[in-house]
């Protein structure tokens, strides 16, 4: 089962509900542990609960019917159960890479990743080939800002399982971060290939495109996207960016409407969408839309800068020296940046009265 942890580039968690590498029953339980199951496969989820802890009771040292009481809590919706489940199958058997793996999966979703990546690492160790669970490890790590580990993990989950298009995806959002352009385009590249119905896809496929300034490669990617999924906020955005990269300013504008108008609160959003619309040579509109960047954010570099160049546009020299200057109080504003936004501002002439 795939639950989307985070939006952009792909990151999600897959937890696993078979039970095919579990210890075998003990001969007391078996019977009830096969209704359960059964029970379960049909749908019915409290039928297979009560069928599993009726086999615990029969044999308490049985991890099977503890880890498969987690399933289905699971499955009902009780996370909380089903991690203290999943803990008891563990306490019974300390290698048991499912059980290990969803409770790992189950703290992700909680936004514990410290103790994600210690149930998940156990879940590898104790089964080396379990792709899942490599894959989880990776989000895992990339939760907790380790790019390197996460991609080793990604890396391992696509070998032992390469046709899974969500592994491609992370491991080309991982490699992104990490700097290897080309490692992450080969990758979501794949990803489209196995998925070409999946939107995140061929969006990630469209950014590194853009990365790498294959500007109508990218576009194309995006328009894809955005054809499959029409209301994906952040491909109308990049969409936006690579038709304006490409000199076609009215469909830039256009998308970086389309994503504002889905993503209103998003200050970079309203800060790209300024920009297309100084392009257009709307300095009236390019100032409303950089002070939504500014006032959203208002430490958003982009805002202030591209709100300078259109208050110099309209002639108000006076709201641009001061723009300026909040810019340049930013943090971490390179040199290069601020003798440029310095630069734009002694061009400006008061527009007449």
């Amino acid at each position: 089962m795939r639950a989307p942890l985070a939006v952009g580039l792909c990151v999600s968690l897959l937890l696993t509900l078979g039970s095919a590498h579990a210890e075998p029953a003990g001969a007391a339980a078996a019977p009830l542990l096969e209704k359960g199951e059964r029970l379960f496969r049909q749908g019915d989820t409290t039928g297979a609960i009560a069928a599993f802890e009726q086999a615990a009771k029969v044999d308490p040292k049985d991890a099977r019917a503890h880890y498969l009481r987690g399933v289905a809590l699971e499955k009902k919706g009780d996370a909380a159960a089903a991690a203290a489940a999943y803990r008891e199958a563990i306490a019974r058997k300390a290698d048991f890479p499912e059980a290990h793996n969803n409770l790992g999966a189950l703290l992700l979703a909680k936004g514990d990743a410290t103790h994600a990546e210690a149930e998940l690492a156990a879940a590898v160790r104790a089964r080396p080939d379990y792709a899942e669970a490599q894959y989880n490890l990776g989000v895992a790590r990339d939760g907790l800002g380790e790019t390197a580990p996460a991609v080793v993990a990604y890396k391992e989950a696509v070998r032992l399982k390469p046709t899974d298009a969500a592994y491609r995806l992370n491991l080309g959002a991982a490699l992104r971060r990490a700097g290897d352009i080309d490692g992450a385009l080969a990758a979501l590249k794949e990803a489209t290939r196995l998925a070409p119905g999946d939107a995140i896809a061929w969006a990630d496929f469209g950014m590194i495109l853009s990365d790498k300034k294959q500007y109508p490669d990218a576009q194309a990617a995006l328009t894809k996207a955005t054809t499959l999924k029409p209301d994906f906020a952040l491909a109308w955005n990049r969409l936006g960016r690579a038709e304006l990269r490409l000199g076609h300013v009215p469909e830039a504008v256009a998308a970086g409407e389309r994503s504002r108008k889905l993503d209103p609160k998003n200050a970079s959003f309203a800060a790209d969408l300024c920009r297309a619309l100084f392009e257009q040579k709307e300095p009236a509109r390019a100032v409303a839309a950089c002070r939504a960047a500014v006032e959203l954010d208002p430490q958003n570099p982009l805002g202030r800068y591209e709100l300078t160049k259109a208050l110099v546009a309209q002639g108000d020299c006076k709201g641009a020296r001061a723009e300026v200057t909040r810019f340049k109080a930013l943090v971490n504003i390179k040199p290069q940046a601020v003798a440029q936004a310095d630069g734009i501002v002694a061009t400006c002439k008061p527009a007449a009265k």
